[in-house]
């Protein structure tokens, strides 16, 4: 492998950890994914590096280390999208709870006003369409 390969992939790793920085900065990561997504960069920065680490444990398994790499980025990515999938399953169960319980207290309130005589009935409605410009 020449020289340009190391260097192309230091530049990509380098790339890809800018637009993570711009991301965070931007308020779009949480630091537990900015550090993940860091941790990717750095890996695809120091590649020439882990595939010459990785040449004992792939000739140990007889396969050739690009496809070791390969196997362990793509469980990597496994990984990140099935914690990424509990982390959308967990909002949306939240999203429900809270929608569920804006609800009830909703029709909470309607009971009550109605109870007292449906005064406050009037500002309820008022607020739940929206007003003609």
């Amino acid at each position: 492998m020449g020289y340009s390969q190391p260097l192309l992939l230091g530049s990509l790793g380098l790339l890809f950890a800018l637009s993570i920085v711009v991301l965070a900065r931007l308020q779009l990561l949480t630091l537990r994914y900015t550090l993940g997504w860091f941790l990717v960069a750095l890996t695809i920065g120091a590649s020439e590096a882990l595939t010459g680490l990785a040449e004992p444990l792939a000739d140990a398994l007889d396969i050739r280390p690009i496809k070791l790499l390969l196997g362990l980025s793509l469980t990597i990515l496994l990984l990140i999208a099935v914690q990424l999938s509990i982390t959308a399953s967990g909002l949306i169960q939240t999203l429900r709870t809270l929608t569920e319980a804006h609800a009830l207290t909703d029709e909470r309130i309607r009971r009550l006003e109605q109870a007292t005589g449906g005064d406050a009935s009037a500002s309820s409605t008022a607020n739940d369409k929206p007003v003609p410009s």
